[in-house]
Parts: structure tokens; C-alpha cells; sequence
């Protein structure tokens, strides 16, 4: 899967779970920013996921921040 479909699937979650939703981004940003070592199993129950999706999620948003890391950080 090339990086433009990563990122239509990943927008499909974000409308598929409301995710945009204020209060709903602002309990995922807190989470996934706590420090607390994350398991997809653990996200998808908390935020009520398909653990396939819970899993595209969370890689779409550690790909991301490779990709600072690597170009933006330097």
C-alpha cells in the first residue's frame, strides 16, 4: 500500500469512528502523548475500534512521526 492509500484508510477510520470529534480527538491525542506503552488491542478497546483498523490508525500516526523525526527534526 502506497502512502496515499495509507492515508485514504486512514480517513475512512477517522470518519468511520468520529474521530475528528473534539472531545474524542483531544481523549486519543492524551493517550497516545501519556507515555504509557500502547497495544492495538488495548487502543481498539478503549476508543471502541475494530482492532484492524485500531492497528492502520496507529501505524498511519507512527509513520508520521518517523517521517518528522527523519525530515522535519534534523
Amino acid at each position: 500500500m502506497d502512502m496515499f492509500d495509507f492515508k485514504a484508510k486512514f480517513d475512512e477510520i477517522v470518519k468511520k469512528y468520529n474521530l475528528n470529534d473534539i472531545d474524542k480527538a483531544t481523549e486519543i491525542s492524551k493517550f497516545l502523548t501519556s507515555g504509557k506503552k500502547i497495544s492495538v488491542k488495548e487502543f481498539s478497546i478503549l476508543f471502541v475500534m475494530d482492532e484492524t483498523d485500531a492497528k492502520l490508525f496507529l501505524d498511519f500516526i507512527l509513520m508520521g512521526l518517523e517521517f518528522k523525526e527523519s525530515y522535519i527534526d534534523k
